[in-house]
């Protein structure tokens, strides 16, 4: 078989993969692992416990890393009554190619940061309907805010972009962001109303390599 026609054969293959009823299968498996829901809630009981006054949040969204990005690897909570919403959500560029891997609390380092988030205040910028995050962990992710690391949406979070990276053999992935949680449009007010001012985001991570250093430190360590 010649390479035109192997490439004809395979983008056939993908397109029905991805737009039919397998890729329905596939892309609606669970991408949240218990693990990372075991974490997130740990995460934040220990806030809470150090944190007494704050309100009880009332949605929990956890982002599992160790899942590629085509799944729907975020998940929000319904602290309430337990229900569970899941979306698709962008990791940083140099976090990882179709998972994120390298984890990052350093301006400029354009990875993402795991660990606990509170969310801010919600605005209209650059990229539309967006929410700030204070990072909780002082390793981890404290330099969220002065990173201007945000929850916001974008077109390269959707099922046309994995197919495009497919059929040019950067594998089933959506795009990438410079560090910023990212959903997809048509989820983001959806996502808003949902956590609002004062819910929580939880990131959980397998980390090849952590970057500890912040602002004045010279240091690079692993994360254990």
């Amino acid at each position: 078989m010649t390479r035109k026609a192997l490439l004809i054969a395979f983008s056939i293959t993908a397109v029905l993969l991805f737009t039919g009823t397998l890729s329905g299968f596939l892309l609606s498996l669970p991408a949240v692992s218990d693990e990372a829901i075991q974490s997130a809630y740990r995460a934040v009981s220990k806030y809470r416990s150090s944190h007494p006054h704050d309100a009880a949040p009332q949605h929990l969204a956890i982002v599992d890393y160790t899942k590629p990005s085509f799944f729907k690897r975020m998940v929000i909570i319904d602290m309430n009554i337990g229900s569970k919403s899941f979306y698709r959500v962008a990791h940083a560029a140099k976090s990882g190619t179709l998972e994120a891997r390298r984890f990052s609390n350093i301006s400029g380092s354009n990875m993402s940061s795991l660990g606990l988030y509170k969310t801010g205040n919600v605005y209209r910028g650059d990229h539309g309907l967006a929410i700030r995050l204070h990072g909780l962990d002082s390793l981890k992710n404290s330099n969220a805010f002065p990173r201007d690391i945000v929850l916001h949406s974008a077109d390269y979070v959707s099922i046309p972009v994995i197919i495009e990276n497919l059929l040019t053999f950067n594998g089933p992935r959506i795009g990438r962001s410079n560090g910023c949680f990212v959903v997809t449009p048509s989820k983001i007010e959806e996502v808003v109303d949902k956590l609002g001012r004062g819910g929580f985001i939880y990131a959980h991570g397998e980390a090849e390599h952590f970057n500890t250093e912040i602002v004045g430190s010279k240091k690079n360590d692993r994360l254990e």
